[in-house]
């Protein structure tokens, strides 16, 4: 299994099974989409993107696609889709340009059984992609955010997508050296490439 698809288990057994309806936040390649589907056949599944191209893409798995921006639509958008069992993000909640008023729209809406699942980006990941995330968050970044905005995590999971390179090893321990944190802070703060976070209403 490549590193790109290790995830999708995880993410897929994080969700809510048989869910009514998922809400896609941000529209992706579908391998995600498909997993849950192999499982839950029944399940309802909506895309929400504003890329033209990403939203037609999306029509080959979900059951319905809405091109709009969740940054900037009204609260009477997020309304029709409170009966939602669940909404998740895949690598996507970084890139929206208010993220804080994207979870608030949605909490303002969602039943106090449903759940969020984000993919988030380590902003301390030791590779960094070479297209950084519109907002660079780490761990505590992301709790503060779901907190602040009525949520509470209640599992999260760490993607390690391997090992930690001898060079960058060696660079970690250097930086230990010289004080501020423990190699086994650092080594912590650099390891995941993503977050896997699970939060419900508060």
């Amino acid at each position: 299994m490549s590193e790109a698809a290790a995830y999708v288990a995880p993410f897929r057994d994080l969700l809510l099974p048989n869910a009514r309806l998922l809400v896609q936040a941000g529209a992706g390649d579908g391998g995600l989409a498909r997993a849950y589907r192999k499982l839950y056949p029944a399940a309802g599944l909506m895309v929400v993107d504003a890329d033209p191209a990403l939203a037609a893409q999306a029509r080959e798995y979900a059951d319905r696609v809405y091109q709009a921006d969740l940054d900037t639509v009204s609260a009477a958008f997020y309304q029709q889709l409170q009966w939602a069992d669940g909404w998740y993000f895949d690598a996507t909640l970084e890139q929206y340009a208010d993220p804080p008023r994207v979870l608030r729209q949605v909490r303002a809406v969602i039943q106090c059984d449903a759940a969020i699942v984000a993919r988030i980006t380590n902003r301390a990941y030791w590779d960094a992609p070479a297209a950084a995330p519109r907002h660079g968050w780490v761990i505590a970044d992301m709790l503060e955010l779901f907190a602040n905005s009525g949520f509470r995590v209640v599992s999260g999971v760490l993607l390690n997508p391997g090992p930690l390179p001898a060079e960058v090893l060696a660079s970690l321990q250097a930086q230990a050296a010289q004080g501020g944190a423990t190699l086994e802070q650092l080594i912590e703060a650099a390891q995941p490439s993503h977050y896997l976070i699970k939060a419900m209403p508060a």
